[in-house]
């Protein structure tokens, strides 16, 4: 009786329809969702990065103590400069290895010298707006903040007189995005120039020229597939007795603090 009432009760179906055939198709629908949300690309814009983690620069060997002086200082200065070397060959071949890309160093190298020219050049000018894309938006949050310091009736004129140096890579760390394949690599290049800078003074029309000696060390990130290069930021070299840092930051906020403060390119070194 009980199958009876049941097969009374029960709607009339199409000919042809089984239930299998439904749940199969919902299912198949189900995991096809997910492959899709599994396949959609992240929403990732380099822009947004700054320096997180501290950077350790190798003390140059003129600003390295006496060896008779300080041999301890100086020998564990060494030490850390020769173990920075040696992570810088091995981030590089981690990365070839893991992206299974060919690191482009020259074409890197020219188009970071590229982007430390404009940027100086378009704040000079007070056309930030043409190297926004170049650059990270802790850095055009900073050069917009000096921009408004510097008084109207001054007009600049910045010159890069030339290198003293070849431009040097000194830091290299293969950046893990998360929910991205391994694409993107942060370099720090060391630019020791000589920088003119022309002041003119519209009220006076006097003009004070200043030549003088700059070593920046100017942190990118790049995109391998790309080539595109973003400027993150600027750090400064370590002193001899400084320890080498952790490789990250656990602190989210000391993080932030951080890439804000990296990403004033104008700012005096910590005493």
């Amino acid at each position: 009786m009980r199958s009876v009432i049941g097969t009374a009760l029960r709607p009339l179906r199409p000919l042809g329809f089984s239930p299998q055939i439904v749940s199969f198709s919902t299912s198949r629908a189900i995991l096809q969702e997910k492959t899709e949300k599994k396949k959609k690309p992240v929403d990732f814009n380099p822009r947004n990065l700054g320096i997180a983690s501290q950077i350790y620069i190798p003390t140059s060997y003129k600003n390295l103590p006496n060896v008779f002086a300080h041999p301890v200082t100086f020998f564990n200065a060494l030490i850390r400069r020769v173990y920075t070397f040696g992570l810088n060959t091995v981030q590089v071949g981690l990365f070839r290895y893991q992206s299974g890309l060919k690191p482009q160093f020259l074409l890197w190298k020219n188009k970071a010298i590229e982007i430390y020219v404009n940027v100086n050049s378009a704040f000079a000018q007070r056309k930030l707006d043409e190297v926004k894309p170049s650059v990270s938006l802790w850095v055009e949050e900073a050069l917009e903040a000096r921009s408004r310091q510097l008084p109207r009736y001054v007009k600049l004129d910045w010159k890069l007189v030339k290198f003293n140096q070849v431009p040097k890579l000194v830091s290299v760390q293969a950046m893990m995005i998360p929910g991205k394949p391994l694409e993107n690599i942060q370099l720090v290049y060391k630019f020791d120039t000589i920088q003119r800078l022309v002041k003119l003074n519209k009220k006076t029309n006097e003009a004070e020229k200043l030549d003088r000696n700059v070593v920046d060390y100017v942190a990118f990130i790049c995109d391998a597939t790309t080539n595109d290069m973003v400027l993150l930021g600027s750090v400064f070299e370590n002193k001899p007795h400084d320890k080498l840092p952790k490789s990250h930051e656990d602190d989210n906020q000391v993080a932030i603090r951080r890439m804000k403060t990296s990403g004033d390119l104008f700012r005096l070194p910590p005493q």
